[in-house]
């Protein structure tokens, strides 16, 4: 029997989109590497495991947004009352098995499992989800992106990725389903798991209501149970039973008008034999309609609501999940702590908002910010949403004040803008302008200045100071640029940098508090030295040593100043650590930069300290106490010196 393999056009048009959106986002990131598009910002199953973390542990996966969790939430609901529909109509790694398993049977080697090793095998799919859902609802982090093929094939294998595991399920995907009908999604995926898991409502519905009113009446009940307990009802289902509890009304039925010629059977993409049922029950419809198109019979297979009614559910659900999304923000992070309760009870807990705080985008950072805050006295609690990179931090207001808290927060800093400049290029004096400058807050707002004011040569650095606005002294030479142009700069809509070879447009809104003053004038040579990033370790018991012990080493550095190089100064540190007798290691600047190195003088020497920095490859120590060399990339220039402490 010829198969008509266009006979469902509507959902070959969805899954040929759905692809080629992914496909050609690829393609755009390939050429523009300062593209980096969010490949899960619509999977729902990182949107159901984070709200899951959000219910046990109070926090988000990391990067997970509110996009991913109504998307999620939404499309459970569907299957609820609808089916499986995401499964059949967008799932890109369902459409790819697909596909590749009609070159199969085009070829004559495909087969579908079926008896007592099909029931076995799909045990599978459950194990993976009670393993992905456990470790996220219980860490925050999405636990499946290990092995999912979808991630580790648009990433590249990201760092989350374990490249064997995704390697071994893009080949059950790619290679596996040629072989065998929907190898993947029916044995091993994890999101069709949790799908059945909702369709089988009638049993998990109760099992999930008894918990919460457990829950509420004292009990306290882990979410491990609640997790076997769902997993394992879902799993005895489909094995023994060979069909779900389903409370959906929308299922394909078989007419009396029905020829018997099986044509739905061939057309089926999941394998099943719908001329056998009366109600097509089978636990791996998703109401893809391809029998029901199939179909020569005039209307001996029809579902409820006619056959646009699965594509018509599916815009629905996610044109209201993206709705709710931009109406409901969810914390990433909500924590409180100290001696919240009691003031809470007093009513005298204040709130301050951060609004474009781009430091916080992720849970990672959103947790980061909140051990830091949390060493304040008087700051009490956080919210963080990372996909709108807003925070909320709760303090005590008999203790502090709003201001108080974002004097606390704010990290002032110093830029040296064109570092290594020698004096004899630069003005023998700088002035100092200082002005209060609204919607500059943190590091990544720091970086756009900082990335503008490198387009104009007649400035050399500026620092942050706390204030509302904050304050910004720029360092400038007088004779070559005037405050007004400065404000130009600083003002403008957007600005432009070349960054890994591609050119990258950023849009900025800093606006100037007034008119700013003259503040200082400073030698260029005193400019250099404030705004040295001096670097200090000591090491090797450095502090059972007195002065007259110990020597110092010291040689020029002419790339102290260079950001990969202090990236690296600790792989510098812990390489000398391993010459007996050198305690300590800092960077200065004098009148140009130098290395300094500590030494106790009975034990080795300048020239021993000169000939192990000068290797071609660092000795560095892991935290686990085992080591690992690097390329050595520290230059130094001229001879080295030895000077005496001072006593």
């Amino acid at each position: 029997m010829k198969k008509k393999w266009f006979h469902n056009k509507t959902r070959i048009i969805i899954q040929f989109a759905v692809l080629a959106l992914i496909l050609g986002t690829l393609i755009v990131a390939a050429f523009n590497q300062n593209l980096n598009p969010d490949y899960e910002k619509y999977c729902p199953f990182g949107g159901i495991m984070s709200f899951g973390s959000k219910l046990n542990i109070g926090s988000m996966s990391c990067a997970i947004s509110e996009t991913q969790v109504f998307i999620g939430l939404g499309i459970a609901l569907m299957i609820v009352l609808v089916g499986k529909l995401f499964c059949g109509w967008l799932c890109p790694v369902g459409t790819i098995s697909e596909w590749l398993n009609k070159l199969g049977s085009r070829l004559g080697v495909s087969i579908t499992l079926k008896g007592v090793l099909d029931r076995i095998l799909r045990l599978g799919k459950y194990v993976l989800l009670f393993f992905a859902a456990y470790f996220t609802m219980y860490s925050s982090e999405l636990w499946c992106k290990k092995f999912c093929p979808y991630f580790g094939a648009v990433t590249g294998f990201d760092v989350d990725t374990v490249l064997l595991f995704s390697l071994l399920a893009i080949a059950v995907v790619v290679i596996g389903s040629i072989f065998i009908k929907k190898l993947w999604c029916k044995y091993f995926c994890f999101l069709g798991a949790l799908s059945n898991v909702f369709s089988n409502f009638i049993l998990t519905g109760p099992i999930i209501l008894v918990y919460v009113i457990l829950l509420l009446a004292g009990v306290k009940i882990g979410l491990i149970w609640l997790l076997l307990a769902v997993i394992a009802a879902t799993a005895a289902t489909e094995i023994f039973r060979f069909k779900f509890f389903s409370i959906s009304a929308f299922k394909i039925r078989r007419g009396s008008s029905c020829t018997g010629c099986s044509i739905c059977d061939a057309h089926c993409p999941e394998g099943i034999e719908v001329s056998s049922y009366e109600t097509v029950d089978h636990p791996d419809c998703t109401l893809c309609l391809d029998c029901v198109k199939s179909c020569t019979s005039k209307e001996s297979l029809k579902v409820r609501g006619g056959k646009w009614m699965p594509p018509a559910v599916l815009v629905l659900v996610i044109a209201l999940a993206l709705i709710l999304a931009k109406q409901f923000p969810i914390a990433t992070l909500s924590e409180r702590w100290g001696n919240y309760e009691q003031v809470d009870s007093l009513n005298t807990v204040g709130k301050v908002v951060f609004e474009e705080l781009k430091t916080v985008k992720c849970f990672g950072s959103a947790k980061s910010m909140q051990n830091r805050v949390a060493r304040i006295p008087g700051v009490i609690g956080m919210d963080a949403w990372a996909s709108k990179n807003k925070v909320m931090l709760y303090y005590d207001a008999s203790r502090l004040s709003e201001t108080d808290v974002k004097r606390a927060v704010f990290t002032p800093s110093r830029y040296n803008i064109r570092p290594g400049i020698p004096p004899s290029e630069a003005p023998a004096e700088l002035v100092a302008y200082r002005v209060g400058i609204w919607e500059l807050w943190d590091g990544v707002d720091n970086a756009h200045v900082y990335r503008m004011l490198m387009q104009n040569k007649a400035v050399y650095g500026f620092a942050t100071e706390f204030g509302e606005p904050v304050y910004v002294t720029f360092y400038i030479d007088p004779a070559a640029i005037t405050p007004e142009q400065l404000r130009e700069i600083i003002e403008q809509d957007s600005y432009e940098y070349v960054s890994n070879g591609e050119k990258v447009r950023e849009k900025v809104d800093f606006e100037y508090e007034g008119e700013g003053s003259f503040v200082d004038t400073l030698s260029y040579l005193q400019f250099q030295k404030d705004f040295f990033p001096a670097y200090d370790r000591a090491f090797n018991g450095f502090r059972k040593f007195t002065a007259a012990q110990m020597q110092i080493f010291e040689i020029d550095f002419p790339d102290a100043e260079n950001s990969n190089i202090q990236r690296r100064m600790s792989y510098l540190t812990s390489h000398v650590s391993f010459e007996p007798g050198t305690v300590r290691l800092r960077t200065e600047f004098t009148d140009r930069p130098i290395l300094q190195i500590w030494f106790v003088s009975d034990s080795t020497n300048a020239g021993n300290i000169m000939t192990h920095i000068a290797k071609d490859n660092l000795t560095c120590m892991r935290s686990d106490g085992s080591t690992f060399e690097t390329e050595n990339i520290f230059k130094f220039e001229g001879d080295y010196r030895v000077k005496s402490l001072k006593p």
